[in-house]
C-alpha cells in the first residue's frame, strides 16, 4: 500500500502560515503520505512547522520548495484541484469520494503520478491554476458553513485516500500496472495547449485579445479525454504540419 502512497505528491500554494505547513504535515503522515511540496510560502520551514509536525517532522524538513506550481507538478500525470466553493471554470466538479477512487485507479492501472492542490488559506486557488487541474475536487460538507482550514482539508482528502487504499489491500489480487498505453503528463498537455493557441493565434482564428474562452473549452475537451503521450505528439506533429504549410503561403 505504502508504494500506491508513493505516487501522491501534496501540494500546498502560497501558504501564509507556516504553523499550517507543520499541521498538514502531521495529517498526511496519519494517512500515511509524505511527499509535500509549497509554491512560494510566504515562510519557510521555521520553529513553528517543526512544533506543529508532532512527530512527522521529516515530512516538513523533506518538502519540497519550488517558486511556482509549473515546478511543482513537474512529472506529474493527473492533478487534482480542490475549492471550497464553485467556480466558473470548465472542469468536471466531483466529491472527493469519487476521486480517490479515480486516483488509485490510475496508479493501480499505469503507475500514474497524482498531485493533489490545495489553495492559500484566505482565497484557495487562483481560477488559472484550477485550469491546470484535470478534476475539481469537492468535500461535502454543510451548506450553511463550508469553511474549512487547510490541514482539516488535507486530512479529511488524505483519509478518503487511505481508506479506499485499505480496502484495496484487503483483495486477494491487486491489478498489475501496465505502462501499454502511457497518459500525457501535465507537462506535455501545457505544451499542447500553448501549440494550439500559438497556432490559433497565427491563422487568425483566434482573438489575440480575448483568446481566453476558446482557450478553456479546448482544454476542458483534452483533459475529458484523458489523452496519452503518443497522441499528444500525434496532434502536435499534425499543428507543426499546419504551421509550416502556412509559413510557406
Amino acid at each position: 500500500m505504502n508504494n500506491l502512497f508513493d505516487n501522491i505528491r501534496i501540494v500546498l500554494v502560497e501558504p501564509s502560515h507556516s504553523g499550517n505547513v507543520g499541521s498538514t504535515a502531521r495529517a498526511m503522515l496519519n494517512m500515511g503520505l509524505t511527499n509535500l511540496w509549497l509554491v512560494n510560502p510566504k515562510k519557510g520551514i521555521d520553529d513553528e512547522a517543526i512544533a506543529l509536525s508532532c512527530h512527522a517532522t521529516e515530512v516538513v524538513k523533506n518538502a519540497r520548495i519550488v517558486p511556482n506550481l509549473q515546478e511543482a507538478l513537474d512529472g506529474i500525470d493527473y492533478v487534482v484541484g480542490t475549492s471550497a466553493r464553485v467556480r466558473r471554470v470548465s472542469l468536471p466538479i466531483e466529491p472527493i469520494s469519487k476521486v480517490a477512487t479515480n486516483i488509485l485507479n490510475k496508479i493501480q492501472k499505469s503507475d500514474e503520478k497524482i498531485a493533489i492542490l490545495f489553495g492559500r488559506e484566505r482565497t484557495g486557488l487562483l481560477n488559472e491554476e484550477l485550469l491546470m487541474s484535470n478534476v475539481h475536487a469537492y468535500i461535502p460538507s454543510n451548506e450553511g458553513y463550508t469553511s474549512l482550514n487547510l490541514a482539516q482539508a488535507v486530512q479529511l482528502v488524505a483519509y478518503e485516500i487511505y481508506k479506499q487504499a485499505v480496502e484495496i489491500s484487503d483483495l486477494k489480487e491487486i491489478p498489475e500496472y501496465t505502462h501499454l498505453h502511457k497518459k500525457a503528463s501535465v507537462k506535455e498537455l501545457q505544451g499542447l495547449y500553448q501549440h494550439f493557441e500559438d497556432s490559433m493565434l497565427q491563422s487568425g482564428f483566434l482573438d489575440k485579445d480575448k483568446p481566453g474562452h476558446v482557450m478553456d473549452k479546448m482544454r476542458r475537451l483534452f483533459q475529458r479525454s484523458e489523452l496519452e503521450s503518443q497522441e499528444v505528439n500525434i496532434l502536435r506533429g499534425f499543428l507543426t504540419s499546419l504551421d509550416n504549410k502556412g509559413k510557406l503561403k
